[in-house]
């Protein structure tokens, strides 16, 4: 069964202004964002308003494709994001736990833990001091025969939505990754016959990616644009609509 697309997404879309931030220009962020204790869980996660400003000071500065590239950070994760997605997992696992691959530092794992989510964080190279077990995506579905996977940013060229999609036990595939140039994620993702694709559209306005770029008022006369973001994020549901024998090992 060929795979279905049942939704289209621009390259581009604007995020909601904040009624507090509309006519004024976002001032410097001084404070620094919350960060993990020793133990690796979150002190406090950032709303997607504070990150927000954040990228938008940023972009009278260095930019903050500079300041994400410093800090290796690929998704500002924030507590809309965590609470949405943490929403959709819940609704596809229930109680059964969901494999993240590409976890990196594990930052997303935790957010999700703290909302009740049961997942296994993993990466080929995951940050030092991390509870992201060590394990390439192939090895992880191995290990862990899952039928839910987050992915999020996952390399387009290392095979690993092939793996995911191969591997017989999955049922569903959450991405979150950024559309460039018109492309988002590997060719597989929608390619592969017997499955069926949706935006996840509870999620998607809450990604800040480091790809995404900030806006400021415009000064000229008689122009009225507001403060406001560029965002290439998406959020996308991967869905089986073929019957696989799940007793076999994934691939």
């Amino acid at each position: 069964m060929p795979s279905t697309v049942v939704a289209q997404v621009s390259d581009m879309h604007r995020s909601p202004i904040d009624e507090h931030d509309r006519g004024t220009e976002p001032q410097p962020v001084q404070d620094k964002l919350p960060t993990c204790s020793a133990d690796g869980s979150d002190k406090s996660l950032p709303s997607f308003a504070r990150w927000r400003k954040r990228l938008l000071a940023a972009e009278r500065g260095d930019g903050w494709l500079a300041e994400c590239i410093d800090a290796d950070r690929y998704l500002a994760v924030n507590q809309e994001l965590a609470d949405a997605l943490a929403g959709e997992l819940r609704r596809l696992a229930g109680d059964s736990p969901v494999l993240e691959i590409c976890a990196g530092t594990g930052e997303l794992a935790r957010s999700l833990a703290t909302t009740g989510v049961n997942l296994e964080a993993t990466d080929v190279e995951p940050g030092d001091g991390t509870n992201v077990l060590r394990l390439p995506a192939k090895e992880a579905l191995q290990r862990f025969r899952p039928t839910v996977v987050l992915g999020v940013f996952a390399p387009f060229d290392a095979g690993v939505d092939e793996a995911v999609l191969a591997c017989p036990s999955v049922e569903h595939y959450v991405v979150l990754n950024a559309r460039i140039g018109g492309v988002l994620g590997s060719s597989s993702l929608w390619q592969t016959p017997g499955w069926a694709a949706e935006p996840l559209n509870a999620v998607q306005p809450w990604m800040l990616t480091r790809h995404d770029v900030g806006l400021g008022p415009c000064h000229q006369t008689g122009c009225t644009r507001q403060p406001a973001l560029m965002q290439h994020g998406e959020a996308w549901l991967f869905t089986r609509t073929s019957v696989v024998r799940v007793e076999r090992a994934c691939r």
